[in-house]
């Protein structure tokens, strides 16, 4: 399982293709070879980016797309790894600690804490490199902690009460502690996992991820307003063979998670 793509507040992230999107582009790059015949030999020979490859008679919205997909990548880049097994992503304005520039960087924060907290993942560091792999429920647990981590935010040790993240995204690295609360397991029926956390601010946090159609029906009114974007984001995606999960948070006072916890034991 790779961690290809994002879709944090309404922007898109992520620019290399899947292969879903390799095979439709290299499909039409043989149709279009096909159709114009010696007027278009030289280009698709070529291995490179296919920049200006055709003129199309008609600019859809699916050929914008789909050229959109070709100039961004070729077979030969898409070769080339990243390096780190579960983590293909690559989009600079999200690496290197770049997203703090991003509009809404409040927003992109939130989700990389998702990604590192909202786990039952166990970490195993090796001592001779200091790198963590991951013992996870899942193999999307351990592609959302890889990317995490390359984000930033390395989840890095867990106790019987707490979970500890390393965030290294502006200036020295900061080791973060979140206290575990409760744990909601994902199951068939619920088709999401959610944490309650508290922060060392003593914030009360609900972090979920899960099928999108489970989250967007639970949305509040001021939580829709990426959701337009997010769900065309998402459908497309899905249409390039991406399998998808959305992320959402709530901060809850006192009070609200006292009443709940109180009907969530007695639940139990």
């Amino acid at each position: 399982m790779d961690f290809l793509k994002c879709s944090i507040a309404g922007t898109s992230y992520g620019v290399r293709a899947s292969e879903v999107e390799l095979a439709a582009a290299k499909q039409m790059a043989i149709d279009l070879d096909e159709e114009h015949g010696e007027e278009m030999t030289e280009v698709p020979r070529t291995r490179g980016r296919m920049h200006g490859y055709a003129k199309m008679p008609s600019k859809t919205s699916s050929d914008i797309e789909l050229e959109t997909v070709i100039t961004a990548t070729d077979e030969r880049d898409q070769t080339q790894s990243t390096g780190v097994k579960g983590f293909s992503f690559e989009d600079t304005r999200l690496m290197d600690g770049n997203w703090l520039h991003e509009p809404n960087s409040n927003d992109i924060l939130m989700f990389m804490r998702i990604l590192a907290v909202c786990h039952t993942a166990i970490p195993e560091v090796d001592e001779d490199t200091g790198k963590c792999t991951y013992e996870a429920e899942s193999p999307d647990e351990v592609a959302f902690l890889v990317a995490a981590g390359e984000f930033g935010f390395e989840f890095s040790k867990r106790t019987q009460s707490s979970v500890f993240i390393s965030e290294r995204h502006s200036g020295q690295p900061v080791e973060r502690e979140y206290k575990v609360l409760n744990v909601l397991d994902f199951t068939s029926k619920r088709k999401r996992m959610s944490v309650v956390v508290r922060d060392e601010k003593g914030q009360i946090l609900l972090l979920c991820k899960g099928a999108d159609s489970i989250i967007f029906d639970r949305l509040s009114k001021n939580g829709k307003t990426y959701l337009e974007a997010t769900s065309k984001h998402l459908n497309g995606y899905g249409e390039a063979g991406l399998r998808t999960l959305a992320l959402s948070y709530r901060k809850l006072d006192e009070t609200e998670y006292s009443a709940w916890n109180s009907e969530f034991h007695k639940a139990k």
